[in-house]
């Protein structure tokens, strides 16, 4: 009886520990401008202000982030980004061929 009981207990507050260490996750949106895709080296994201509607926009920096960089810390957050379709040149716009 006694064993049953202990066992019992350590079940209980194994399952009450997995509930308290699931926090929920939080989705956030932001805008992100791109570097030019003919850019190959490292790059990273650097938070560079906020939109009139509220969401965040960020820019991609080419090398590697500072060291005191903390963007993206948190394992909870989701952070979309939001980016616009890339310029395309003039030849494509306006149908004509490159030849």
């Amino acid at each position: 009886m006694k064993s049953a009981l202990l066992t019992r207990l350590k079940r209980l507050e194994t399952v009450r520990a997995v509930e308290q260490s699931h926090r929920p996750f939080k989705i956030e949106f932001a805008y992100l401008k791109l570097l030019p895709r003919e850019y190959s080296g490292s790059r990273h994201r650097v938070k560079v202000g906020q939109s009139p509607d509220g969401r965040d926009e960020y820019e991609e920096r080419p090398g590697e982030p500072p060291p005191n960089h903390a963007e993206g810390q948190d394992p909870n957050v989701i952070r979309l980004y939001l980016v616009s379709a890339p310029e395309t040149g003039s030849e494509v716009e306006n149908g004509a061929s490159a030849d």
